[in-house]
């Protein structure tokens, strides 16, 4: 390998270690920002949402551990998660439906998938988009109305499987190398320097 191969590659791994890093920040920005949202806006308080929850996910004799960002709970029972990203929403979508079936039985009944300037509603037992925008995530209301109209239906145990690997597949392959501000990996831009 001679030096410009090794200073080409260097670049990339620099690049991508960026792209990361962005991504990274960008997922806690849309944090921070439900957090105010949900506590401020939507009417919820402190005792209704627990943040940062990791769950253990067993498959087989295999046991790994997820998470999502937040969990909205009313009256006892888990309403709505919630998971922050960078990137492309509609990749995150499927991920958020199987922590929102895995994590509770049944199945918690919202899902949410933001980054810090959009978010997409789910309906968990379709796994069908029901709102995109802030303004489409239910404030604490809407969303005791939507628990006491709504059937719960508990997964079979053969559903709860594919769940599982879909979330773990999910988290193993990060979904997506995120793009930062800067648009993304721009490799071909290495070779005409």
């Amino acid at each position: 390998m001679d030096d410009q191969d090794l200073f080409r590659k260097e670049q990339i791994r620099a690049l991508l270690e960026q792209e990361i890093q962005d991504g990274a920040d960008l997922a806690a920005d849309a944090r921070t920002m439900i957090e105010y949202l949900l506590l401020e806006k939507k009417g919820y308080g402190a005792g209704d949402i627990r943040k940062n929850v990791c769950f253990e996910v067993k498959l087989g004799q295999e046991t790994a551990y997820s998470s999502v960002d937040f969990i909205v709970s009313l009256d006892g029972r888990n309403a709505m998660a919630i998971k922050c990203a960078s990137g492309s929403l509609s990749s995150r979508e499927r991920q958020v439906v199987a922590a929102a079936r895995v994590l509770d039985s049944p199945p918690i009944p919202v899902a949410v998938v933001a980054d810090p300037m959009n978010a997409e509603v789910l309906d968990v037992s379709t796994g069908k988009v029901i709102g995109e925008g802030f303004g489409a995530i239910p404030i604490r209301d809407q969303l005791v109305a939507l628990l006491a109209n709504r059937e719960s239906k508990i997964l079979s145990p053969e559903r709860i499987e594919k769940e599982k690997r879909i979330l773990l597949a999910f988290d193993v392959i990060k979904c997506c190398v995120p793009q930062g501000k800067d648009g993304g990996v721009k490799l071909d831009e290495e070779r005409k320097g």
